[in-house]
């Protein structure tokens, strides 16, 4: 599978689904290695307040998410808590423990994991 982009992609709008494992979390797939051929996933995520995300690990990619609007902490293993709002950045290794919590105000995050997850 090619890891460049052949064609164009515009999207009109986004289509918002429940995330496949998290509460209170939706989803908008941009780019994914199944429907693009490309070895990355491009999402959009909304975190509502009150959603309730285990700590987990994603064991064979990076999650790299810059955040749009609204508040929340995330904790990675070895850092502790981490504040994030509209223009933060955060880069999880793959491998290492983290959970998005505390969410204050909705949350909308630019969220790719490289190599691809779907």
């Amino acid at each position: 599978m090619s890891a460049v982009l052949t064609e164009p992609k515009v999207l009109d709008a986004v289509k918002w689904t429940p995330h496949p494992t998290f509460k209170g979390v939706e989803i908008a797939y941009l780019l994914t290695k199944k429907d693009d051929g490309i070895d990355m996933t491009y999402t959009l995520v909304h975190w509502k307040v009150g959603a309730e995300i285990p700590r987990h690990i994603h064991e064979n990619s990076d999650d790299i998410l810059f955040f749009i609007q609204g508040k929340a902490k995330i904790w990675i293993d070895g850092i502790g808590d981490v504040p994030v709002s509209a223009g933060s950045f955060v880069r999880i290794p793959k491998g290492v423990l983290h959970q998005p919590h505390d969410v204050t105000e909705d949350l909308i995050a630019q969220d790719t994991w490289f190599p691809a997850t779907v």
